[in-house]
């Protein structure tokens, strides 16, 4: 593995809080089911700190640091169907809204189906390597606080596979509108349904089985939220994963696709009841 060394001398002097960045002013008390372009429309904090796990220009983490070193940090992996069309800028605002509640984030970014190296294996790949250098980073010191890997839509796919791969690592996985079977949503019809078959494009049948969470067992506590109203995961999706041991689920009558990421939304304000029942 390449040596990262210099990153960790950098990351050290530049933790600071980055200046606000103003896309749109930001409505605290918006109505459930918000669209996407909603929440690209969010102020948000700009992050502190960008870390590269490996030579792509896509392979890097962004870090926003918690008020202590031992702040409860969250692995973020953002969603959009696995595509590169959809990148982690449009989570922004949910990722610097966690920090300014008292966590400790690190964003990941990765290659998608349409980068090269992107889709099945690559993508997973990259999620793996990430969470190692983000472990083998002293400033970090994840071995003094709880971290949780938190994914939306696909990216909870990613989280949820995350979990079980590196349980020492992380603690426990927080699930929002996340895709939990691959096998039974690519079946279906729909443009993010179509996008998770362009992502398996070159895999075998192992490597099926090994992308798809719901074939493996739970390593750890997962915890999902899903919204009832949402068209792009349906709530089959948590239901079917909630029959594995260590599991539960949190479902919104009103909540839409979005709302999860929308720091606006009574969704987000479960989200952040969720966090603290977890951090009890």
């Amino acid at each position: 593995m390449r040596s990262y060394k210099f990153l960790y001398s950098a990351l050290a002097a530049s933790l600071a809080l980055a200046p606000l960045v103003c896309s749109a002013t930001t409505d605290t008390h918006v109505k459930a089911n918000v669209p996407y372009q909603a929440v690209t429309e969010l102020s948000f904090q700009a992050p502190a700190q960008r870390l590269s796990y490996g030579d792509d220009p896509l392979q890097f983490i962004e870090l926003w640091p918690g008020p202590t070193n031992s702040a409860p940090l969250i692995l973020f992996i953002h969603g959009g169907c696995w595509l590169n069309a959809y990148d982690i800028k449009h989570t922004y605002a949910a990722t610097s809204a966690l920090q300014q509640v008292g966590y400790a984030v690190a964003s990941l970014e990765y290659r998608r189906t349409g980068d090269n190296g992107g889709g099945w294996p690559g993508t997973w790949h990259d999620v793996q390597t990430a969470v190692q250098i983000l472990a083998a980073t002293p400033e970090l010191q994840l071995e003094q606080r709880k971290v949780i890997a938190m994914g939306h839509s696909a990216g909870g796919h990613l989280a949820l596979l995350a979990g079980n791969a590196f349980p020492d690592t992380i603690d426990h996985v927080v699930g929002l509108a996340a895709i939990t079977d691959l096998a039974s949503y690519t079946a279906a019809d729909g443009g993010c349904q179509q996008a998770g078959v362009q992502f398996m494009a070159h895999a075998t049948p192992a490597d099926w089985q090994t992308a798809n969470p719901s074939q493996q067992p739970v390593q750890l506590s997962v915890t999902l939220l899903q919204g009832k109203a949402d068209s792009i995961v349906p709530i089959a999706q948590a239901e079917n994963y909630a029959q594995h041991d260590l599991v539960q689920v949190v479902f919104d009558d009103n909540a839409g696709h979005f709302d999860w990421v929308h720091p606006g939304t009574t969704a987000w304000q479960q989200l952040l009841t969720t966090l603290e029942a977890i951090n009890d």
